[in-house]
C-alpha cells in the first residue's frame, strides 16, 4: 500500500489540475466501464484495500488534500477536531474513492443481498410518517455514502423516490470549464447505473410536480438540503461558517404536509457496512413571515446535522471541497467565505446555465 508519506513527499513531479486531468479522466473510465463488471464481483474486503490505495493516490494528486485542508480548518475554525488532521484528510479521500466503488454494485443488489451492504436503524419513524398519509421526506445531506439511501430503501419495499440532478447534467453545467468527453462518458455510465435501482428519479431542475405527488401519493422523498440549484434562499450558521442554503425543502415540506427525517450515512473506517440512521422527524416551527420560517426550519435540521459533522468530518469534506471548486458557476456559494473565483457568473447567469443544463433529456 502506498502511504501518506511516499506519496507526500514525491518530489520533482508538478501536480497541476489541469495537467492531471487526464490521468483522472482515464481513470474514472476505467472504474465506471470495465470496473462496473469487475467490482461486483471482488470481496468487499478487498474493496476497501482498493479504495484505501486509491484515495492515497487521489490524495496525492491533490497536494496531499490541500485546498481540503483549508476547508477543514475553516469548518473548526471555532472548536477542536475530533482526531487529527492528517487521519481526517486521508479517510476522506479513502472513503470517497469507497463510496465511488459502491454505485457499481448497484445492479447486484438486491431485497436478498442489501442487508449484507447496510444496515437501517430508526425504520420505525419512517413507517409512523407513512402511517399519516401524507409522505415522507427523507431530508438528506451530501454526507457519507448518502445514495446508499436509495438502494436500501428501495430494496426495502418502499416506494422510493429521489430528487437530485442526474450525473450528465453536470456535464452541460460545467462544459466550458470541466466536461472533457472521456469525463461525460463516465457520468453517463453512472446514470445508466443509477437508473436500475427501484427508485423513480426526479430532475431537481425541473418542475416539482412529481415531487409534491409521490408525496401525495404516501410514498418516500428523498432530497438533500444542501444542494447547489433553487430558487429561493435563506441562510444557516453551519460550525460557524455562514452557509447559503435552498429553501426547496422548507417549500416542499409546507405545502405537502408531509414528515420531514433528517437521515444521515455513516461508515467507519474498516466497516463493511453503511448506517443508516433515519431520526425522529422535525417539528415545524412557525415565524412572523415566510423568510423567518425558512430561516428557522432549516437552522432546525442543521441542529441535527452538525453533531454528525463534528463526528465525521471526513464524511463531508469532499462535498465541500467540491463545491468550493464550482462557486464560481454556483447561483450561491455553499460557504460565504470561499476566496474568489477566478471567474465569477453572477445569480442570475447561474441560474440561466443551471436551467439550461435541467433541458438536459436522457436519450437512452
Amino acid at each position: 500500500m502506498l502511504s501518506s508519506p511516499t506519496l507526500a513527499g514525491t518530489s520533482g513531479i508538478k501536480r497541476t489540475r489541469s495537467d492531471l486531468r487526464w490521468f483522472k479522466d482515464a481513470a474514472g473510465w476505467l472504474v465506471y466501464h470495465p470496473g462496473a463488471e469487475v467490482m461486483p464481483k471482488v470481496p468487499r474486503s478487498m474493496t476497501r484495500a482498493m479504495a484505501s490505495v486509491g484515495g492515497d493516490v487521489a490524495r496525492w494528486m491533490a497536494r496531499d488534500g490541500a485546498e481540503m485542508r483549508e476547508e477543514l480548518d475553516a469548518l473548526f475554525a471555532q472548536t477542536d477536531l475530533p482526531r487529527s488532521a492528517d487521519g481526517i484528510i486521508r479517510d476522506a479521500y479513502r472513503a470517497a474513492m469507497f463510496n465511488e466503488f459502491e454505485v457499481l454494485r448497484y445492479p447486484s443488489l438486491g431485497p436478498d443481498s442489501i442487508g449484507s451492504v447496510v444496515e437501517v436503524d430508526g425504520r420505525e419513524h419512517l413507517d409512523e410518517a407513512l402511517a399519516r398519509g401524507k409522505g415522507a421526506i427523507v431530508l438528506i445531506s451530501h454526507f457519507g455514502a448518502n445514495q446508499m439511501i436509495m438502494p436500501a430503501l428501495g430494496h426495502l419495499g418502499y416506494a422510493m423516490n429521489q430528487l437530485s440532478a442526474p450525473p450528465p447534467v453536470w456535464a452541460e453545467i460545467l462544459r466550458e470549464s470541466r466536461t472533457t468527453p472521456v469525463w461525460e462518458a463516465t457520468l453517463n455510465r453512472r446514470w445508466a447505473l443509477e437508473k436500475r435501482l427501484p427508485v423513480r428519479h426526479i430532475n431537481v431542475f425541473r418542475f416539482l410536480r412529481p415531487a409534491f405527488e409521490c408525496l401525495a401519493n404516501n410514498e418516500v422523498l428523498g432530497l438533500a438540503f444542501d444542494g447547489g440549484g433553487g430558487r429561493g434562499w435563506t441562510t444557516a450558521s453551519i460550525m460557524g461558517r455562514a452557509a447559503n442554503l435552498s429553501t426547496q425543502p422548507i417549500q416542499l415540506w409546507r405545502k405537502s404536509g408531509a414528515a420531514v427525517l433528517p437521515t444521515f450515512v455513516v461508515r467507519t473506517p474498516g466497516a463493511n457496512k453503511h448506517r443508516i440512521v433515519i431520526e425522529a422527524p422535525l417539528e415545524w416551527r412557525s415565524g412572523a413571515s415566510k423568510a423567518e420560517e425558512h430561516e428557522q426550519n432549516m437552522a432546525a435540521f442543521v441542529e441535527r446535522f452538525e453533531p454528525w459533522l463534528r463526528e465525521h468530518p471526513d464524511h463531508y469534506l469532499q462535498y465541500m471541497l467540491m463545491r468550493r471548486r464550482v462557486r464560481g458557476t454556483d447561483i450561491m456559494p455553499l460557504f460565504r467565505d470561499y476566496p474568489p473565483a477566478p471567474h465569477q457568473l453572477s445569480p442570475e447567469q447561474a441560474a440561466e446555465r443551471l436551467r439550461v443544463a435541467g433541458e438536459w433529456r436522457d436519450s437512452s
